[in-house]
């Protein structure tokens, strides 16, 4: 059983942790509401993976080349952003699997958590099929996935490396070679 000066700790480092955090997305909330939409287009993905940084996901999350970006305030409690990442064409990175992004990927992130994304694909290992990718969760050391037909989690240092974006999915022996299965978007 644990003493209640234990909890009451645990209790301020949980408050303080909420509270920092929740501190900086009023400040982005705040920023981002000077003007209608962010959008950058000088230093783009750094300051993109930035913002995933500032919001607790690792900065690879999103590959590069990013064309442009827009985010805007969607909700204060919890504090909540609508985004729009632009790519030139479709994206084709590989994770864990091998993962697809059409030229415009929206959702919404808040501090831990990303939500109804659209325009993003995985390619599961176990049907060889495309599937959605809906939400992205933070636990821990952990990202949580949430896929159309699955939840499957992965450590999030397999996403600290920023990646680059191939136009066409690769073979699996990363030739040159385009594969014939692409995702299908009803976009």
């Amino acid at each position: 059983m644990k003493s209640s000066s234990q909890l009451n700790l645990r209790s301020n480092i949980y408050l303080t942790m909420a509270t920092t955090s929740h501190v900086s997305l009023f400040l982005l909330l705040a920023l981002v509401s000077l003007t209608p939409s962010t959008s950058a287009s000088r230093n783009l993905s750094l300051n993109l993976h930035q913002l995933l940084q500032l919001l607790g996901f690792p900065p690879g999350l999103i590959p590069d080349p990013v064309e442009s970006f827009t985010i805007a305030p969607a909700g204060l409690f919890p504090p909540t952003f609508s985004f729009t990442v632009n790519f030139k064409e479709p994206c084709y990175v590989q994770y864990v699997y091998l993962n697809y992004f059409a030229p415009v990927f929206t959702g919404k992130i808040t501090y831990g958590k990303i939500t109804g994304m659209v325009g993003h694909k995985d390619q599961l290992p176990s049907t060889g099929e495309w599937t959605d990718m809906y939400d992205v969760t933070v636990a821990g050391d952990k990202l949580l996935f949430t896929f159309a037909t699955a939840n499957i989690s992965y450590d999030r240092a397999l996403f600290e490396e920023v990646k680059t974006c191939t136009y066409g999915p690769l073979l699996d022996n990363h030739s040159n070679q385009l594969i014939s299965q692409l995702p299908i978007s009803a976009e």
